[in-house]
Order: C-alpha cells, then structure tokens, then sequence
C-alpha cells in the first residue's frame, strides 16, 4: 500500500493495488510515500538518527520545512504523544515503547492521509496505549488530518473500539472474513476463534456462557464492559456459578495447563514437551513444590540495593532495587514504560553491570562468577529477536550455544528436530532473517530450550504472536517451570501474566520496586483487570444470598 513492494522489496506481483483511484505503479515512489507512512512492527528497523527530536524532525527536513515550521510541529506532536519531556534524549536509551511513540509521531507530523500501523501498542505499557490508541481516535476524526487508519493487529480487544471493519487473513493470506465489527464478533465469532487471532477475552467467556445456557442475549455494543457486568445482576445462582467457572478456567488458571499440575519437576531433557507429556502420569504434589521453593535457602537470584544509570545521559533506570528470586518461580515483570523493565533482565543476564549495589547467583556475587558458567545457566530472549540471531540457518542457529558450550554430542537429533518444528513447517536450511517475526521469536526459544538453563529471562516474548503460538510458548515455558527451571518474563500483557505466573514484580516509574507479591495476592489488591472485576461481583452476588 506505501510503495515498499515493488519499489523496494522485489517479487512477484499479481493484480493491483489502488490508491485513491490510482494504481501503486503510477505513483513514483517518493509521492506514495507522502501520502501512505507505514509504522513498522519493529521500531528500531525506522530509527535513522540519535535523538527524539532528531528522529520526528527527519521527515520534515527531507520535505524540506522551515526550521520554525519543524519546531512548532515537533512541539505540537511531542505534547499529543506524551514526549515532550524526553525530546532530547539519546534513542538508544528509549524503552521498546518511547521508541515506538517516536517512530509513530515522526510519521503523524508529516500529515499523511493513509497511516498503517503494524502491531502499534505491542511494546506499550498501558497508560501509554490509552494514550495512543485515544490519540488515534482523536486524529481520525478530526478535519485538520483527515486520516484513514490502518492497524495490524492480532490482540482484537485493543482495537475493535477504534475500527469500524475488521479484514481477517488466513494462514494462506486469502481474506478469511470482513465486514462490519460489531456483526463478526456477534454473528461470526466462532469462525473469528477459528482463523487463529486472539478474540477479545470478554466477549469469549459470554460466549461460552450463552453456549452453555443457550441464553441468546444480544449487546449492542459488544466490547462495552459495563454492559457485561449489568448483566450479572439478572443472573440467578446457577447461571453465576457457571459464569464464576468459565472465567477461572479460561482467565485465571487455564484448563488446558491442569494436566501438568503434577508433573515432576526433572524429567530427561530429551523427553520434550508437549506431545509426548500430554498424555502421561506424573507423580509429585504441587503443594510440595510451592513449599520447596518458599524456603529461604531456596534462593537463585538475589539484589541488594541494586542501581543502574545509563553512561553520559543522567537517566536512572533502576534505583535501589532489592529482591529475591527463588529456584522453579515463575514470574512476570511490570511497569510502566522506562520504569527500567528491560535494563533488569540485562543486569541479571550479566550483560550490564550496575552502577551501584549487588546481584548474587546462589549466594554469590554474580561480579565473582565465571562469566562463561553463568552464560550456561542463563537463557536471554530479547525483546528484538533479530538481536540474538548469528547464524545463516535455522539448524546452525538452534546449535549455536551447545557448540559454543560444548555439549553438541551429547543432543539427539530427535530433539534438535522437535525444536525446530516449534518454529513452524520450515526447511532447516532456511535463513532465519526470512522467518516472520513470530517465528524468530520460536527460533530464539529453541536455542536457548536446547541448552537447559537453569534461568530463562524473556523480554516481551508475546509480540508478534498469535494465539496458537501463544499457546504453544506458554505450554511449553510451563514444562520447562514445572522441570524446576526459573521463569521472568517482562510484559505489558497482564492477561496473559494473570493466568500463567506465580508471582508479580511490579517496578515504578522512577526504576524503584513497586511492588512484588503471588500472583493472587498483587491482582485482588490491583483489582482493575476485567477477569478479577467480573469474579469479584460475582462472589458479592453469591455472599448476598448465602453461597
């Protein structure tokens, strides 16, 4: 639609496409371009020069604007995208989601009138995708821009507010559905689930609900959350009950994981995952396993008045932090953007070292080990999943670390094979560049599942991820826990974290530790989830008549 295929990407292209009544070939490459910008999926593909300033000013500069007219547009679109205090700052130092509000106002301020935005609130924390996507509604209609908007997305819920129609793509890239938001999601759900997106979460449980108790109500707007909610006060004992076991299963400890309850913790490294454990019986008690990792000896990962500035910039990314990570947790990381998310995993990855305080590996400081053994122990997926690809195929790339540990004789080729089908029905042989940005996310988990770490730090491992992908990581990600392994993940998706993590690491704004606690403590005392909302006014309703 922006002109990169054909004038930048070569292939094969059949039919046409039409720009405002006009075909893509009769436009020279530099005219499409002003008239469609494109928000890559990746951020940092798009970031050309050092500053924020630098990076919204570039597009102007090119088209040749004044220097007056650059300062006032760069002022007027830093303060509507919330970046006016960090306009000066290097783009080095940006979280995922400061640079993506960059890349995003650096295209809003050359005034297109098509804009495409591929995955735009995947590195956002959630004030910041309020923000934007309030930005976004606000833009589309105004007359001053006069912008039609194009998002790409797999999270429906984040974005049926904003459309008007949804356009979904099967897995052959033919049109699967289209039309009218509000009738797919009524009258088409179940062929939604089925073309593999993530369906807005509220709307799925009712719509187990109503296929349970074959009640056929109708919402007129089908993401109005308040609408939902009314409709459990008309809702008797048994039609509580039903709903109050829906949302558990679905939202708050899913079904599909209870067959690993108890599962032992070692099991050979070569037995892998998900087809050969689905069906076996495992002995051990999942009580004893929380006991055991509740004990103070217990302790993998520890930091002591942990700080961290970024060199030559004056910004602090952590301050202060003091915590314990004990062996088999299964945490989720959270905060706000910039809140120092990502510099903590590079710290207790080693690839940092911090400006102040002290990180310990089972009891010792981590200054004191071996960098190449604690190199073994820890796996790193990066929020960017080019940044940890070195090698030209999916099979040398899944070896990389087992040749470089040493241990490449001691792997069976099943399993080799078994981690390179979790990417996807790919030739070994194939370059891993050429991979989708889901499926070098996968290659990534498989060169570091091959080594057995003893920790696995992931850096916003959701993106880019459908729902059977999703699925898949997070079933596998659980066996590697319930195997003893260590999990952090960082996410701003806290749907996701609600239902598969033990505990909640929560860093504030100015890098110090909010809060950390079990994952049912932190979500009843931080009760703004849906899932958490709908439950607790179920139990209100059930305690008012004596359940």
């Amino acid at each position: 639609m922006n002109g990169i295929i054909p004038w930048r990407q070569k292939g094969l292209v059949k039919g046409d496409v039409k720009i405002y009544g006009k075909s893509f070939w009769d436009y020279s490459f530099s005219d499409l371009s002003k008239i469609v910008g494109l928000v890559k999926q990746n951020p940092i593909e798009q970031l050309v020069t050092f500053t924020v300033r630098d990076e919204i000013a570039f597009g102007l500069e090119n088209l040749n604007c004044s220097k007056q007219e650059i300062e006032a547009k760069i002022e007027e679109i830093s303060k509507l995208m919330g970046l006016n205090n960090i306009l000066d700052r290097s783009v080095e130092q940006l979280s995922g989601g400061q640079k993506q509000l960059t890349i995003l106002s650096s295209f809003l301020v050359m005034n297109p009138k098509i804009l495409i935005l591929d995955e735009p609130i995947a590195f956002l924390d959630q004030q910041s995708e309020s923000l934007l996507l309030d930005r976004l509604k606000s833009l589309i209609k105004s007359k001053e821009y006069s912008l039609t908007l194009i998002i790409i997305e797999h999270r429906l819920s984040r974005v049926i507010d904003s459309a008007d129609k949804l356009v979904i793509l099967d897995e052959t890239g033919k049109i699967a559905l289209k039309g009218d938001v509000t009738d797919i999601l009524q009258n088409h759900f179940d062929e939604l689930k089925s073309c593999n997106v993530r369906v807005p979460w509220l709307i799925d449980i009712f719509d187990a609900y109503r296929k349970i108790t074959k009640n056929e109500f109708v919402i007129e707007n089908s993401m109005n959350f308040q609408k939902f909610f009314n409709l459990i006060s008309k809702f008797d004992e048994n039609n509580l009950k039903i709903l109050q076991n829906i949302i558990e299963n679905k939202e708050i400890q899913t079904k599909e994981l209870q067959k690993y309850q108890e599962l032992e913790k070692r099991i050979d490294i070569n037995e892998t995952y998900v087809k050969s454990l689905k069906n076996k019986k495992f002995n051990g008690n999942e009580q004893d396993f929380n006991d055991e990792i509740s004990n103070e000896n217990n302790i993998i990962l520890e930091t002591k008045d942990l700080s961290f500035s970024y060199p030559n910039s004056g910004v602090q990314a952590l301050k202060g932090l003091s915590i314990k990570i004990q062996k088999g947790d299964f945490i989720g990381l959270i905060g706000p953007n910039g809140s120092g998310k990502t510099t903590l995993l590079y710290l207790l990855a080693n690839l940092y070292k911090q400006t102040s305080g002290e990180i310990f590996y089972q009891n010792k400081r981590l200054d004191d080990t071996d960098p190449y053994n604690y190199a073994k122990k820890v796996g790193f997926i990066f929020q960017n999943p080019e940044n940890m690809i070195f090698k030209s195929t999916i099979k040398d790339e899944i070896l990389y670390a087992p040749r470089n540990f040493g241990i490449y004789k001691e792997l069976r080729e099943e399993y080799v094979k078994k981690l390179i089908d979790l990417i996807g029905n790919e030739d070994p042989l194939k370059n891993p560049y050429n991979l989708s940005w889901g499926q070098k996310r996968r290659l990534n988990l498989s060169s570091i599942f091959i080594y057995s770490p003893e920790i696995i730090l992931l850096d916003e491992p959701f993106i880019g991820q459908d729902q059977k992908t999703i699925d898949s990581l997070i079933e596998t990600l659980y066996i590697e826990n319930k195997r003893g392994k260590t999990i952090i993940i960082s996410s701003h998706d806290y749907h996701l974290l609600l239902k598969y993590t033990k505990r909640i690491i929560e860093l504030s704004k100015d890098g110090t530790l909010q809060n950390y606690d079990t994952k049912s403590n932190y979500f009843i005392k931080h009760s703004n989830l849906g899932p958490i909302i709908l439950l607790n006014e179920i139990n209100n309703k059930l305690n008012e008549v004596g359940i």
